[in-house]
Parts: C-alpha cells; structure tokens; sequence
C-alpha cells in the first residue's frame, strides 16, 4: 500500500518517467537517471531512495548511487539504481530523492530464463554447509586469485585467459585480492597485455569522497559481473581496510564516513549475487567496533540481499564467530597446537592443524578455510616447505571436518602469471597441475559421491587409528566418508543397516576399488578397514545406495 501511495502522489505532481525492464531471477537490474542538481559534492549532498515492490506484494527499500558520466568519468550528472530481483513475476520500483528532486516509477519483469543460482548463505537444514538462498546447497570449489592489479589489463584477456579456464575445470567460487581495490597494483598478469592503467586507488587516505575513482569502481563491477553472469562467487579477502598492504586506513575514516561508504558500496555491489561473501581484511581479531566487528554491523544494517558477512580469524583457537553481526567463519589455521606461534611453526603446512582449525571455527555457521597454509602455494609454500602431499591431505581435512576451503596453485607473490611453471595450474609446465587434479577429485567426491550436505565431522566415531591421520564425515546410519593418511588402517563405528555401496578411492589418482556391501545387525558395530595399499593416500565411501538423493 504504501508503494502505491507514493505512486499517486508522483502522478499528482506530474513526476512519472516510467519505464520497464526484463530481468532474469538473481541477475542484476539496472537503471540510469539523470539529476542535473548543481550539488557541492554528489556522494554526500543527496541520496536517491528506491522502493521495490515484489509481485507478492513484498516491499524493499534500497538506495542508488552517483556514477558520474555513468562510463568512469567522475563528472557527470548520472545515478544509477541496482537491484537483484529474487521472485518471478512483475515488480515495480519507485524512486526519490531526499531533496525532493523530481523522481520517477518503473517496473522489472523478472523472468525464469537464464536465471541465476542466488546468494550464497548458510545451509538451513545443516549450517556447516553452504547453501543459494539457504535451501539449494552447493559444494564450493574456490581457488584464491591474486591479480590485484589484473583489473587494469584488458578485461576480455583477463577474461580468456583467466577465468573462463576456472568456469571451464568446474569452479563457483574465487577469493579475489581486487576487491576492493586499495593496494598492490602491480600484482598483474606479466604475460598478458600492458595494464591501461595503474592508477586503481579506490580513494585516497583523508580524502573519501572527494577522491573516489568512479573507473575503478567500472573496473571492479565488470569482472564481478562476468562472475556473477556465470554464477562463480567472489569471496573479497583483503575487504575494505587497505592500511595492511600500505594503502587507505580504514581506522581513520569518522563513523560518519564508514556509514556513507558503506552505503555507496552497498548500493553497488550488493545487487550482484555472486557476491560471497563481506570481508573486512586478512587476520583480525573480530572484536573490534572501530574496524571489522562494526563494518559488518554497517553491512547487515544496509545489505537487504543478506550475503555472507565475515572477518578472517588467523587462530580460530579463540574467535568471535557466535556475534550475529557474522554469518560464517573464515579461517588461518595457526596457533593450534601452542599458544607461541613460533612454536609451532613447522605445524603450519600439517592437515591436522588444517582439520582442527576447521572443527574449532564452526559455531553454527558455515567454515571457509581462507588461508590455510598447506593450501597456498603463493607466499605460504616458500615459508611452510609445503608439498603437494601436504597439499592434497590439507584439502581432505578441511572437507572431512565439514569445511569449505580454498586453494592455490601459483606463486608470484611478486610477478604473476598466467601460463608456465608459475602460472594457473591449468597447462603442464606448472607441476601444481597435479594439485589441480587433487582438488578435483575431491570435489567429484563431495558432488557425485555422497550427499555432503546431510553430512556433520563425526571423528568420534573413529577407532583404532593413528593419531591426526584419520578424519571421518558422516550422517549416521546413511553414509560415511573416511580419509587416510598412506594408507593407515582404522575402524568405524557404524549403526544398523545393510551398506550396499563401499569403495576406496585413490586421493592422487581417482581410481575405486570396490568391496563387498557390509551388513551390521546390531545397533552399532565397530568395523575394520584395511586401505587397498599404503602408497597413497585413501578415502573410504560406505552407505547404503548408490544414490545421493
């Protein structure tokens, strides 16, 4: 009702510019308008207010945002209002300004054709899993890419050469150091084209809005958009404060700026889906009101679209992921096993301080292995002596304690590449190609071979094993998944029931050896199982169909 009253009232006064749009479900609409206002300063002297209303009559307020020329040129007299339209069916929006400048109406036809998959959020049914929109869940399969300054270079190499070959290998999620974009410019593809510039300063330090860079922003919006066309997540790992990488501090900006800042990005990116999720920046203690724990209060506040909101806890030991102001976990794995980080340094590329990490994190909201350090080989592999083997085996723990994870394959911390022996793990230069394979195995497992998302970490029910070699996921009484390290035996406490599918697969290469269905007649009983070899590592399938329905 109250949409249709500021309706009537626009008609009134004569303020109508109507106009209509097609718009699949979870993509972005967007509309352009002109406010020709000689304003002091566009970002702050004027808010344009949008209302949405859904075609079962839901209602959303939402705001836009000044653009410029609307192309990158800070000069200009063009808004623009984005919007993810999450219904089918017609919608219809109106829009005002807060200096009662004319406004206008329009409608969306939000259509099922070439929809998107949604948000990510946390699995409703089994919240250590991540889910589109909280019901559809999805097993991530993410990669860390750290071309800060790629969003300089010409966008369809970028695209050619880089992200269409992790869409191509089965990817829906990259944590990306480009957004937002404050620092490390130089970090860009060596063997691709010159940058077109270099200049990819969101902001200066002391000067918000008097010195926001409307191309940058272009430039940020048009990769998060070919990701978010081809429903890959974007997790932003260095966030919003670039004072950790010598660039703007978010500590310095008035609460006034954060507020305003965070409404402009909002209004932005929010509309994008894909967006997976809200990071203030790497390794923070998640408790502090002047930086991460009240920027992801300014989130909650203005993001009507709820993407996941997080902040990166280096030892999760200790973390602060049960505030409502976070809605999952994103994880280091040190100070695990001694409370001296130097200590247990030679921990750091071990899975088991991956696994721990991973089971320590989870406070009823979904984990994200962010910077595991057997998981990297940029920057951690040279300080850690991490192997493939490590490699490998930390991706397993992370998966069997009912954790997502991220991973990479290069290394140019300093000079990145695309192709050779440094560059995508994706040709066979680059020996990390086998890593690559690593990753796919398993997630072939959690995607085709059991159904991950009923699953919870159950390491309890294990016996018999080596210490901190052996990690077990299961859903009682359905389904169990084992992994092994080299091949060491151990048992399962499984519950009645007759298992008619068991096989182990080879971690390095995929290959199944099949067993003979395992039927328990007690309430539970402690089963064997011997690894076909100790060459490799195993991961063991026990359940009762082959179905994962």
């Amino acid at each position: 009702m109250r949409l249709k009253a500021i309706i009537i009232n626009l008609v009134l006064f004569g303020a109508l510019s109507a106009q209509t749009a097609t718009v699949p479900l979870y993509r972005v609409f967007e509309r352009k308008v002109v406010n020709d206002k000689d304003y002091i300063n566009h970002f702050t002297d004027v808010t344009l207010n949008v209302q949405y209303q859904a075609p079962s009559g839901r209602l959303y307020n939402f705001l836009g945002f000044y653009d410029g020329n609307g192309k990158g040129d800070s000069e200009g007299a063009i808004w623009k209002m984005r919007f993810m339209p999450d219904e089918a069916g017609k919608w219809s929006y109106v829009y005002t300004w807060s200096d009662g400048a004319k406004g206008g109406i329009g409608t969306i036809d939000c259509v099922a054709e070439g929809a998107g998959r949604g948000v990510l959020q946390p699995y409703a049914k089994n919240p250590h899993w991540f889910a589109y929109n909280g019901t559809d869940p999805v097993w991530i399969k993410s990669y860390y890419e750290t071309g800060h300054g790629s969003i300089g270079q010409n966008f369809d190499w970028v695209v050619k050469n880089v992200y269409s070959k992790f869409f191509d290998a089965g990817y829906n999620h990259l944590q990306v150091n480009w957004l937002l974009s404050l620092c490390c410019f130089g970090q860009y593809y060596k063997d691709g084209p010159e940058p077109e510039t270099l200049d990819l300063a969101l902001y200066r330090e002391g000067d918000l809005f008097g010195s926001m860079s409307l191309d940058v922003w272009r430039r940020m919006e048009q990769h998060l958009g070919w990701l978010n066309d081809h429903d890959i997540g974007v997790h932003m790992f260095l966030g919003v404060d670039g004072s950790r990488n010598n660039g703007p501090d978010w500590g310095k900006l008035s609460y006034e700026e954060k507020d305003g800042f965070v409404r402009y990005m909002v209004a932005r990116l929010a509309p994008y889906a894909n967006l997976a999720g809200w990071n203030f920046v790497w390794e923070v203690p998640g408790d502090r009101e002047d930086r991460e724990l009240g920027f992801a209060r300014l989130i909650g506040k203005y993001d009507i679209f709820h993407h996941l909101r997080t902040y990166e806890d280096e030892t999760p030991r200790d973390n602060e992921y049960a505030r409502p102001e976070y809605t999952f976990a994103a994880v280091e794995n040190h100070k695990i096993a001694a409370e001296d980080k130097n200590m247990e340094r030679h921990l750091h590329k071990e899975p088991w301080t991956h696994h721990i990490a991973c089971l320590l994190g989870y406070k009823g909201k979904p984990v994200f292995m962010s910077e595991g350090n057997a998981l990297w080989r940029r920057y951690w592999q040279e300080r850690t002596k991490a192997t493939q083997d490590d490699l490998r085996r930390s991706a397993w723990a992370c998966a069997t304690a009912g954790a997502a994870f991220t991973w990479n394959g290069h290394a140019g911390e300093y000079e990145l590449y695309v192709g050779g022996s440094e560059g995508l793990p994706f040709n066979e230069e680059n020996p990390y190609q086998q890593s690559e394979r690593y990753i796919s195995i398993l997630a072939d497992v959690m995607e085709n071979e059991v159904a991950f998302y009923r699953m919870v970490p159950h390491d309890e029910l294990l016996a018999d094993q080596p210490a901190l070699q052996v990690y077990l996921l299961a859903e009682p009484g359905e389904q169990y998944l084992a992994f092994t390290t080299e091949g060491a035996a151990f048992s399962i406490k499984i519950e009645k029931g007759i298992y008619s599918y068991v096989t182990w697969i080879d971690a390095k290469t995929g290959e199944r050896v099949f067993l003979k269905q395992i039927s328990v007649k007690d309430e539970q009983v402690t089963v064997p199982f011997d690894p076909p070899n100790r060459r490799t590592d195993w991961a063991l399938i026990v359940k009762k169909s082959f179905s994962n329905e």
